[in-house]
């Protein structure tokens, strides 16, 4: 006999809430909320759908860089991010020596494929080597490993991969980039500009050439430039691009959160962690990228000595109810760019929200939104299956 269970909560965009009763592994009905108790959730929470991160380097110590990742550990990071309500996610690779990121690729594609994740992870994330050697625009990638756009050197990352590579960030100014951006985009793959100091021209003809996407704009660029010349106005002028942000409130302080969302609307707009090894672990001092870095009190990844960010500690979550609680963005918008958007942009099919009876039963249950450290889901539900948050 299959198992029932009654789970109450509203919608981001509605008040009134409901009962959404769970048989086995799929909704049978959904009703406005009851008198009698439920079996989780109350009149308060929040239903909301799975997020998808297409942007993570690691998390709670587990470093996605890293060759001697275990099978193990990389499960226990895909069932940490399940608790999270992260239902989808894509590793990431940053810049390497091109042996060292065929590897990677290798490793990973066995990870994915060994584990049955495949439902949880739908590709893989190239960051670099194709991305701008200048200081500035590399952050805190190696420069000794940045490379100028190579089919072939793709080739040989996408075989490794077995086909995983899904998404690839591009900095369009460089030598080549736009043939190269052109034979992506012709094979399906999604190309992002970041790590980049492409001037207005070259922003319109990489668009032209098939971008489709900014890597976490407003960040991997120089410093200091020039208060009209620069890649940020040209990126939040083409409609053609969206803006994947980081927003931890370290990465984009508030106000420039807030244009970027006016600028793009809520359908151009994605949420990412970019979230490195030391999201869910204690301040302190750490290697990554065989450099010395620190994460501060205030979540903050930084080169040790220096505010140049490294990363994020963020999850995904927490984005979510950063854009709402600090920007216009409204709560149901905020969700969606960490869920529907990016599933749209790689051409994923997305489960229809609000659920419907007959649906699979997943999506997560949220305590009310308000200014806090920490958002994370009370439960999340995929196809019945309970990951209850740790201590629940």
């Amino acid at each position: 006999m299959k198992e029932k269970r009654i789970i109450r909560g509203h919608y981001p965009d509605q008040t009134g809430a409901v009962d959404i009763l769970v048989s086995g592994t799929s909704i049978e009905s959904i009703q406005p909320a009851d008198t009698c108790p439920a079996d989780f959730g109350d009149e308060e929470a929040l239903l909301a759908p799975g997020l998808f991160d297409m942007q993570v380097n690691g998390a709670l110590g587990v470093d996605l860089q890293s060759p001697a990742i275990t099978a193990a550990r990389f499960r226990e990071l895909n069932d940490a991010f399940l608790r999270r309500g992260v239902f989808r996610w894509m590793p990431t690779l940053v810049t390497d020596a091109v042996d060292a990121l065929e590897e990677k690729c290798r490793i990973l594609a066995d990870l994915i494929e060994e584990g049955g994740l495949a439902r949880h992870i739908p590709g893989i994330h190239l960051e670099g080597p194709f991305i701008s050697p200048e200081d500035g625009p590399r952050g805190a990638h190696p420069a000794a490993h940045v490379r100028l756009p190579d089919k072939t050197i793709f080739d040989r990352l996408q075989t490794a991969a077995r086909g995983k590579i899904r998404l690839v960030t591009v900095a369009p100014e460089l030598p080549g980039a736009l043939p190269f951006i052109r034979e992506l985009a012709g094979e399906g793959l999604l190309v992002a500009l970041g790590h980049h100091d492409a001037d207005a021209d070259c922003i319109i003809a990489a668009a032209d050439a098939g971008a489709r996407m900014c890597t976490h704009l407003g960040n991997g660029m120089a410093a200091q430039v020039h208060r009209h010349h620069n890649p940020l106005w040209a990126q939040l002028a083409e409609d053609r691009l969206c803006a994947s942000l980081i927003a931890d409130l370290e990465h984009l302080p508030v106000p420039m959160l807030e244009v970027m969302f006016r600028s793009k609307g809520a359908g151009r707009i994605v949420l990412v962690s970019d979230s490195v090894f030391l999201a869910g672990m204690e301040p302190g001092r750490y290697t990554l990228f065989d450099a010395a870095i620190e994460m501060k009190q205030s979540g903050r990844v930084c080169l040790e000595g220096t505010e140049l960010l490294a990363g994020s500690s963020l999850f995904l979550s927490q984005a979510v109810a950063n854009m709402s609680l600090h920007t216009s963005m409204p709560l149901a918008d905020a969700f969606a760019s960490a869920s529907q958007v990016p599933a749209a942009l790689l051409g994923e099919l997305s489960p229809a929200w609000p659920p419907q009876p007959g649906q699979p039963a997943t999506f997560s249950v949220y305590p009310p939104l308000k200014a806090a450290k920490v958002f994370e889901p009370l439960l999340s539900l995929v196809d019945g299956r309970l990951y209850p948050a740790k201590g629940v």
